[in-house]
Protein backbone atom coordinates (compact mmCIF):
# COMPACT_ATOMS: atom_id res chain seq x y z
CA UNK A 1 0.00 0.00 0.00
CA UNK A 2 1.19 3.53 -0.78
CA UNK A 3 1.64 5.69 2.32
CA UNK A 4 0.84 9.40 2.10
CA UNK A 5 2.83 11.65 4.44
CA UNK A 6 1.33 14.21 6.81
CA UNK A 7 0.31 17.45 5.10
CA UNK A 8 1.34 20.25 7.47
CA UNK A 9 -0.38 23.05 5.54
CA UNK A 10 -3.21 23.32 8.04
CA UNK A 11 -0.86 23.20 11.04
CA UNK A 12 1.32 25.96 9.61
CA UNK A 13 -1.66 28.17 8.88
CA UNK A 14 -2.86 27.72 12.46
CA UNK A 15 0.54 28.41 13.98
CA UNK A 16 0.83 31.67 12.01
CA UNK A 17 -1.90 33.04 14.26
CA UNK A 18 0.09 34.66 17.11
CA UNK A 19 -2.28 33.93 19.99
CA UNK A 20 -2.68 30.25 19.19
CA UNK A 21 1.05 29.90 18.49
CA UNK A 22 1.86 31.33 21.93
CA UNK A 23 -0.65 29.01 23.59
CA UNK A 24 0.94 26.02 21.89
CA UNK A 25 4.43 27.09 22.97
CA UNK A 26 3.30 27.57 26.56
CA UNK A 27 1.68 24.14 26.61
CA UNK A 28 4.71 22.38 25.16
CA UNK A 29 7.29 24.09 27.40
CA UNK A 30 5.35 24.21 30.67
CA UNK A 31 3.91 20.73 30.32
CA UNK A 32 6.74 18.59 28.93
CA UNK A 33 4.95 15.46 30.10
CA UNK A 34 2.30 16.00 27.40
CA UNK A 35 2.28 13.08 25.01
CA UNK A 36 1.96 13.42 21.27
CA UNK A 37 -1.70 12.54 21.78
CA UNK A 38 -2.26 15.58 23.95
CA UNK A 39 -0.21 17.81 21.65
CA UNK A 40 -2.32 16.73 18.70
CA UNK A 41 -5.52 17.22 20.66
CA UNK A 42 -4.38 20.67 21.83
CA UNK A 43 -3.63 21.80 18.28
CA UNK A 44 -6.56 20.16 16.52
CA UNK A 45 -9.18 20.29 19.28
CA UNK A 46 -12.34 18.70 17.88
CA UNK A 47 -12.30 16.28 14.95
CA UNK A 48 -12.51 18.04 11.60
CA UNK A 49 -13.72 16.89 8.18
CA UNK A 50 -10.32 17.87 6.76
CA UNK A 51 -8.38 15.69 9.16
CA UNK A 52 -7.52 13.52 6.16
CA UNK A 53 -5.00 16.27 5.30
CA UNK A 54 -3.52 16.19 8.81
CA UNK A 55 -3.06 12.47 9.44
CA UNK A 56 -0.87 10.31 7.21
CA UNK A 57 -2.91 7.91 5.12
CA UNK A 58 -2.83 4.71 3.13
CA UNK A 59 -4.22 4.55 -0.41
CA UNK A 60 -7.06 2.07 -1.04
CA UNK A 61 -6.95 1.32 -4.78
CA UNK A 62 -10.15 1.07 -6.77
CA UNK A 63 -10.81 -1.73 -9.24
CA UNK A 64 -10.59 -1.68 -13.03
CA UNK A 65 -14.35 -1.53 -13.62
CA UNK A 66 -16.51 1.45 -12.71
CA UNK A 67 -20.18 0.91 -11.88
CA UNK A 68 -22.09 3.50 -13.91
CA UNK A 69 -25.18 5.18 -12.54
CA UNK A 70 -27.84 6.79 -14.69
CA UNK A 71 -28.12 10.52 -14.01
CA UNK A 72 -31.74 11.64 -14.21
CA UNK A 73 -32.71 14.54 -11.95
CA UNK A 74 -36.14 14.04 -10.41
CA UNK A 75 -37.73 17.25 -9.20
CA UNK A 76 -40.50 15.29 -7.48
CA UNK A 77 -37.88 13.59 -5.29
CA UNK A 78 -36.40 16.95 -4.38
CA UNK A 79 -39.82 18.41 -3.60
CA UNK A 80 -40.74 15.41 -1.46
CA UNK A 81 -37.49 15.71 0.53
CA UNK A 82 -38.04 19.44 1.05
CA UNK A 83 -41.53 18.75 2.36
CA UNK A 84 -40.22 16.20 4.85
CA UNK A 85 -37.51 18.62 5.99
CA UNK A 86 -40.01 21.47 6.25
CA UNK A 87 -37.99 23.65 3.85
CA UNK A 88 -38.61 25.30 0.49
CA UNK A 89 -35.12 25.69 -1.04
CA UNK A 90 -32.76 22.72 -1.01
CA UNK A 91 -29.59 24.57 -2.03
CA UNK A 92 -30.16 27.12 0.72
CA UNK A 93 -30.53 24.44 3.37
CA UNK A 94 -27.44 22.65 2.03
CA UNK A 95 -25.43 25.84 2.40
CA UNK A 96 -26.92 26.75 5.78
CA UNK A 97 -26.26 23.31 7.29
CA UNK A 98 -22.71 23.18 5.83
CA UNK A 99 -23.61 20.08 3.86
CA UNK A 100 -20.83 18.91 1.56
CA UNK A 101 -22.85 16.45 -0.51
CA UNK A 102 -26.42 15.15 -0.71
CA UNK A 103 -27.16 12.26 -3.07
CA UNK A 104 -30.34 10.23 -3.60
CA UNK A 105 -30.22 7.05 -5.68
CA UNK A 106 -33.30 5.02 -6.64
CA UNK A 107 -32.49 1.76 -8.35
CA UNK A 108 -29.50 2.60 -10.54
CA UNK A 109 -30.56 6.20 -11.09
CA UNK A 110 -29.14 9.25 -9.31
CA UNK A 111 -32.26 11.35 -8.85
CA UNK A 112 -30.64 14.07 -6.78
CA UNK A 113 -26.98 15.05 -6.52
CA UNK A 114 -26.16 18.39 -4.94
CA UNK A 115 -23.04 19.82 -3.35
CA UNK A 116 -22.28 22.63 -0.95
CA UNK A 117 -20.14 25.65 -1.65
CA UNK A 118 -16.63 24.71 -2.83
CA UNK A 119 -17.55 21.02 -3.17
CA UNK A 120 -18.16 18.84 -6.24
CA UNK A 121 -18.41 15.19 -7.25
CA UNK A 122 -14.61 14.97 -7.17
CA UNK A 123 -14.28 16.36 -3.63
CA UNK A 124 -13.01 14.17 -0.80
CA UNK A 125 -15.29 13.65 2.18
CA UNK A 126 -14.52 11.66 5.31
CA UNK A 127 -16.40 8.87 7.01
CA UNK A 128 -15.90 9.37 10.72
CA UNK A 129 -17.83 6.43 12.27
CA UNK A 130 -19.21 5.26 8.94
CA UNK A 131 -15.89 3.38 8.95
CA UNK A 132 -17.42 0.99 11.49
CA UNK A 133 -19.87 -0.27 8.85
CA UNK A 134 -16.93 -1.04 6.55
CA UNK A 135 -15.34 -2.93 9.46
CA UNK A 136 -18.48 -5.03 9.73
CA UNK A 137 -18.33 -5.77 6.02
CA UNK A 138 -14.72 -6.92 6.33
CA UNK A 139 -15.66 -9.20 9.23
CA UNK A 140 -18.15 -10.91 6.91
CA UNK A 141 -15.47 -11.24 4.25
CA UNK A 142 -13.07 -12.80 6.78
CA UNK A 143 -15.65 -15.45 7.66
CA UNK A 144 -16.43 -16.15 4.00
CA UNK A 145 -12.70 -16.36 3.26
CA UNK A 146 -12.05 -18.80 6.10
CA UNK A 147 -9.78 -16.45 8.03
CA UNK A 148 -11.97 -16.72 11.13
CA UNK A 149 -14.56 -19.35 12.00
CA UNK A 150 -17.38 -16.98 12.89
CA UNK A 151 -18.54 -13.86 14.70
CA UNK A 152 -18.63 -15.69 18.03
CA UNK A 153 -14.91 -16.45 17.98
CA UNK A 154 -13.24 -15.00 21.10
CA UNK A 155 -11.11 -12.01 20.18
CA UNK A 156 -8.33 -13.59 22.28
CA UNK A 157 -8.06 -16.41 19.73
CA UNK A 158 -6.35 -13.82 17.55
CA UNK A 159 -5.09 -11.28 20.12
CA UNK A 160 -3.93 -13.56 22.97
CA UNK A 161 -2.00 -10.77 24.72
CA UNK A 162 -5.29 -9.44 26.07
CA UNK A 163 -5.98 -12.62 28.02
CA UNK A 164 -2.47 -12.60 29.43
CA UNK A 165 -3.24 -9.24 30.98
CA UNK A 166 -6.81 -10.05 32.07
CA UNK A 167 -8.43 -13.47 31.60
CA UNK A 168 -11.86 -11.85 31.32
CA UNK A 169 -11.02 -10.72 27.78
CA UNK A 170 -11.58 -14.36 26.73
CA UNK A 171 -15.34 -13.77 27.08
CA UNK A 172 -15.36 -11.03 24.42
CA UNK A 173 -16.24 -12.20 20.92
CA UNK A 174 -15.82 -10.49 17.57
CA UNK A 175 -19.60 -10.05 17.57
CA UNK A 176 -19.38 -8.14 20.87
CA UNK A 177 -16.83 -5.76 19.34
CA UNK A 178 -19.09 -4.93 16.39
CA UNK A 179 -22.22 -4.65 18.56
CA UNK A 180 -20.56 -2.20 20.96
CA UNK A 181 -21.28 -4.53 23.86
CA UNK A 182 -17.78 -5.72 24.76
CA UNK A 183 -17.95 -4.56 28.38
CA UNK A 184 -14.68 -2.63 27.93
CA UNK A 185 -14.51 0.59 29.96
CA UNK A 186 -14.81 3.84 28.00
CA UNK A 187 -14.84 7.50 29.04
CA UNK A 188 -15.73 10.10 26.41
CA UNK A 189 -14.85 13.50 27.90
CA UNK A 190 -11.59 15.29 28.72
CA UNK A 191 -8.15 15.84 27.18
CA UNK A 192 -6.96 12.41 28.34
CA UNK A 193 -10.31 10.70 27.80
CA UNK A 194 -10.69 7.59 25.68
CA UNK A 195 -12.32 9.59 22.87
CA UNK A 196 -9.17 11.71 22.67
CA UNK A 197 -6.83 8.74 22.95
CA UNK A 198 -8.55 6.62 20.31
CA UNK A 199 -8.64 9.53 17.86
CA UNK A 200 -5.21 11.12 18.34
CA UNK A 201 -2.92 8.46 19.84
CA UNK A 202 0.03 7.80 17.46
CA UNK A 203 0.23 4.07 18.33
CA UNK A 204 -3.29 2.65 18.40
CA UNK A 205 -2.07 -0.95 18.52
CA UNK A 206 -0.25 -0.42 21.81
CA UNK A 207 -3.11 1.71 23.12
CA UNK A 208 -5.66 -1.07 22.54
CA UNK A 209 -3.40 -3.78 23.93
CA UNK A 210 -2.41 -1.92 27.10
CA UNK A 211 -5.06 0.70 27.88
CA UNK A 212 -8.24 -1.35 27.63
CA UNK A 213 -9.88 -2.38 30.92
CA UNK A 214 -12.84 -4.63 31.60
CA UNK A 215 -15.84 -2.90 33.17
CA UNK A 216 -18.36 -5.75 33.00
CA UNK A 217 -19.10 -9.01 31.20
CA UNK A 218 -19.81 -8.62 27.47
CA UNK A 219 -23.31 -8.57 26.03
CA UNK A 220 -24.95 -6.87 29.02
CA UNK A 221 -25.00 -3.25 27.84
CA UNK A 222 -24.51 -1.24 24.67
CA UNK A 223 -21.72 1.33 25.09
CA UNK A 224 -20.37 3.18 22.07
CA UNK A 225 -16.68 2.47 22.37
CA UNK A 226 -13.86 3.19 19.92
CA UNK A 227 -11.57 0.54 21.39
CA UNK A 228 -13.83 -2.09 19.82
CA UNK A 229 -13.03 -1.29 16.16
CA UNK A 230 -9.32 -0.92 16.96
CA UNK A 231 -9.26 -4.46 18.38
CA UNK A 232 -11.14 -5.68 15.30
CA UNK A 233 -8.47 -4.03 13.17
CA UNK A 234 -5.80 -6.03 15.00
CA UNK A 235 -7.72 -9.21 14.18
CA UNK A 236 -8.03 -8.25 10.50
CA UNK A 237 -4.34 -7.57 9.95
CA UNK A 238 -3.19 -10.61 11.92
CA UNK A 239 -5.40 -13.22 10.29
CA UNK A 240 -5.10 -11.85 6.74
CA UNK A 241 -1.38 -11.05 7.06
CA UNK A 242 -1.87 -7.66 5.39
CA UNK A 243 -2.87 -4.13 6.29
CA UNK A 244 -6.51 -3.33 6.87
CA UNK A 245 -6.42 -0.94 3.90
CA UNK A 246 -5.06 -3.66 1.63
CA UNK A 247 -7.71 -6.11 2.76
CA UNK A 248 -10.45 -3.51 2.33
CA UNK A 249 -9.29 -2.77 -1.20
CA UNK A 250 -9.09 -6.45 -2.14
CA UNK A 251 -12.46 -7.49 -0.71
CA UNK A 252 -14.65 -4.39 -1.06
CA UNK A 253 -13.34 -1.18 -2.63
CA UNK A 254 -11.96 -2.80 -5.78
CA UNK A 255 -15.28 -4.59 -6.32
CA UNK A 256 -17.95 -1.91 -5.79
CA UNK A 257 -17.21 -0.09 -9.05
CA UNK A 258 -15.67 2.94 -7.36
CA UNK A 259 -14.66 5.84 -9.60
CA UNK A 260 -11.67 6.83 -7.46
CA UNK A 261 -9.14 5.46 -5.03
CA UNK A 262 -10.00 5.98 -1.38
CA UNK A 263 -7.60 6.54 1.53
CA UNK A 264 -7.62 5.51 5.17
CA UNK A 265 -6.07 7.83 7.75
CA UNK A 266 -3.33 6.26 9.89
CA UNK A 267 -2.38 6.84 13.50
CA UNK A 268 1.18 7.88 12.51
CA UNK A 269 3.84 7.33 9.89
CA UNK A 270 5.79 5.17 12.35
CA UNK A 271 2.95 2.86 13.44
CA UNK A 272 1.01 2.95 10.13
CA UNK A 273 -2.17 1.49 11.62
CA UNK A 274 -5.56 2.47 10.28
CA UNK A 275 -7.75 4.70 12.47
CA UNK A 276 -10.32 1.95 12.67
CA UNK A 277 -13.00 4.06 14.33
CA UNK A 278 -12.95 6.64 11.49
CA UNK A 279 -10.81 8.04 8.72
CA UNK A 280 -11.97 6.43 5.47
CA UNK A 281 -11.82 9.21 2.86
CA UNK A 282 -13.44 9.10 -0.57
CA UNK A 283 -15.91 10.87 -2.82
CA UNK A 284 -19.53 10.97 -1.69
CA UNK A 285 -20.72 9.09 -4.76
CA UNK A 286 -18.27 6.26 -4.07
CA UNK A 287 -19.52 6.03 -0.49
CA UNK A 288 -23.00 5.76 -2.04
CA UNK A 289 -21.77 2.82 -4.12
CA UNK A 290 -20.88 1.00 -0.89
CA UNK A 291 -24.40 1.71 0.39
CA UNK A 292 -25.88 0.33 -2.85
CA UNK A 293 -23.85 -2.85 -2.30
CA UNK A 294 -25.70 -3.40 0.99
CA UNK A 295 -29.06 -2.36 -0.44
CA UNK A 296 -28.61 -4.94 -3.20
CA UNK A 297 -27.79 -7.75 -0.74
CA UNK A 298 -24.06 -7.79 -1.48
CA UNK A 299 -24.28 -7.84 -5.28
CA UNK A 300 -22.64 -5.42 -7.74
CA UNK A 301 -23.26 -5.83 -11.46
CA UNK A 302 -24.21 -9.47 -10.99
CA UNK A 303 -21.21 -10.35 -8.79
CA UNK A 304 -21.64 -11.39 -5.15
CA UNK A 305 -19.14 -9.19 -3.30
CA UNK A 306 -20.36 -9.75 0.28
CA UNK A 307 -22.28 -12.84 1.37
CA UNK A 308 -25.97 -11.93 1.60
CA UNK A 309 -26.38 -14.11 4.66
CA UNK A 310 -23.73 -12.02 6.45
CA UNK A 311 -25.63 -8.83 5.63
CA UNK A 312 -28.81 -10.35 7.08
CA UNK A 313 -26.92 -11.52 10.16
CA UNK A 314 -25.24 -8.16 10.72
CA UNK A 315 -28.61 -6.37 10.74
CA UNK A 316 -30.29 -8.62 13.34
CA UNK A 317 -31.29 -7.25 16.72
CA UNK A 318 -28.66 -8.03 19.35
CA UNK A 319 -30.71 -7.84 22.55
CA UNK A 320 -34.32 -7.48 23.70
CA UNK A 321 -33.31 -6.54 27.24
CA UNK A 322 -34.95 -3.16 28.05
CA UNK A 323 -31.84 -2.20 30.06
CA UNK A 324 -29.41 -3.04 27.26
CA UNK A 325 -29.17 0.58 26.08
CA UNK A 326 -27.97 2.37 29.20
CA UNK A 327 -26.02 5.32 27.74
CA UNK A 328 -27.54 8.51 26.32
CA UNK A 329 -26.78 7.72 22.67
CA UNK A 330 -28.22 4.22 22.94
CA UNK A 331 -31.40 5.57 24.49
CA UNK A 332 -31.79 7.99 21.56
CA UNK A 333 -31.64 5.07 19.14
CA UNK A 334 -34.40 3.23 21.03
CA UNK A 335 -36.51 6.38 21.37
CA UNK A 336 -36.59 6.66 17.57
CA UNK A 337 -37.68 3.04 17.19
CA UNK A 338 -34.34 1.61 16.15
CA UNK A 339 -31.47 -0.50 17.41
CA UNK A 340 -27.76 -0.94 16.83
CA UNK A 341 -26.74 -4.20 15.19
CA UNK A 342 -23.22 -5.09 14.00
CA UNK A 343 -21.85 -1.79 12.77
CA UNK A 344 -25.22 -0.62 11.45
CA UNK A 345 -28.23 1.24 12.85
CA UNK A 346 -31.54 -0.41 11.97
CA UNK A 347 -35.03 1.10 11.67
CA UNK A 348 -37.56 -1.76 11.38
CA UNK A 349 -40.60 -1.60 9.07
CA UNK A 350 -43.84 -3.53 9.46
CA UNK A 351 -44.22 -6.12 6.73
CA UNK A 352 -41.12 -5.03 4.81
CA UNK A 353 -37.35 -5.14 4.95
CA UNK A 354 -35.87 -2.83 7.57
CA UNK A 355 -34.20 0.44 6.67
CA UNK A 356 -30.69 0.79 8.06
CA UNK A 357 -27.91 3.34 8.05
CA UNK A 358 -24.28 4.08 8.79
CA UNK A 359 -23.69 7.22 10.82
CA UNK A 360 -20.68 9.38 11.63
CA UNK A 361 -19.71 12.55 13.46
CA UNK A 362 -20.84 15.85 11.88
CA UNK A 363 -23.89 14.10 10.43
CA UNK A 364 -22.26 11.78 7.88
CA UNK A 365 -25.04 9.40 6.82
CA UNK A 366 -25.40 6.46 4.45
CA UNK A 367 -29.12 5.65 4.53
CA UNK A 368 -30.33 2.41 2.92
CA UNK A 369 -33.89 1.29 2.21
CA UNK A 370 -34.07 -2.03 0.35
CA UNK A 371 -37.90 -1.93 0.40
CA UNK A 372 -37.87 1.41 -1.45
CA UNK A 373 -34.81 0.49 -3.54
CA UNK A 374 -33.19 3.72 -2.36
CA UNK A 375 -29.88 4.99 -1.00
CA UNK A 376 -29.38 8.46 0.46
CA UNK A 377 -25.93 9.87 1.26
CA UNK A 378 -25.38 13.04 3.28
CA UNK A 379 -21.93 14.38 4.21
CA UNK A 380 -21.24 17.64 5.98
CA UNK A 381 -18.73 19.88 7.72
CA UNK A 382 -21.14 19.92 10.66
CA UNK A 383 -24.50 18.46 11.65
CA UNK A 384 -26.39 21.58 10.67
CA UNK A 385 -29.50 20.25 12.37
CA UNK A 386 -30.54 17.44 14.69
CA UNK A 387 -29.35 14.30 12.84
CA UNK A 388 -32.61 12.56 13.64
CA UNK A 389 -34.38 15.21 11.58
CA UNK A 390 -32.41 14.04 8.54
CA UNK A 391 -33.05 10.41 9.38
CA UNK A 392 -36.77 10.89 9.95
CA UNK A 393 -37.05 12.75 6.65
CA UNK A 394 -35.16 9.99 4.83
CA UNK A 395 -37.34 7.30 6.42
CA UNK A 396 -40.55 9.09 5.37
CA UNK A 397 -39.24 9.78 1.88
CA UNK A 398 -38.49 6.08 1.44
CA UNK A 399 -41.94 5.22 2.81
CA UNK A 400 -43.49 7.39 0.10
CA UNK A 401 -41.44 5.62 -2.53
CA UNK A 402 -42.50 2.21 -1.20
CA UNK A 403 -46.16 3.21 -1.53
CA UNK A 404 -45.55 4.48 -5.04
CA UNK A 405 -43.99 1.23 -6.23
CA UNK A 406 -46.15 -1.25 -8.17
CA UNK A 407 -47.51 -3.93 -5.83
CA UNK A 408 -45.58 -6.67 -7.59
CA UNK A 409 -42.29 -4.88 -6.80
CA UNK A 410 -42.94 -4.74 -3.07
CA UNK A 411 -43.52 -8.45 -2.49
Amino acid sequence: MKIKKINFTEINSILRMPAIFCMCCIAFFLFPSCTTTQQRAFIRRDANVRDYAYFPSCVIPKGNDVHRFIAAENLQTEEALLKELGQDDLQKIINRTRTQALIIIRGNTIELEKYGKNYSRESTVTSFSIAKSFNSAMAGCMIAGGYIKGADDPVTDYVPELAQRDARFRKISIRHLMAMSSGIMYQEKGLRADDTETYYNPDLRILALTNTKIQEDPGIHFLYNNYNPILLGLVIERVTNQSVSSYMSRTIWSKIGAESDATWSLDSNEDSFEKMESGINATAVDFARFACLYRDHGIVDGTQVIDGSWIDFSLKKVSDDPDYYSDAWGKQIVRHGGYYALGWYVLPRDGASSDFFAFGNKGQILYISPAADMVIARFGEQYGMDPWKYLTAFYRLCTQEMHALPQADTK
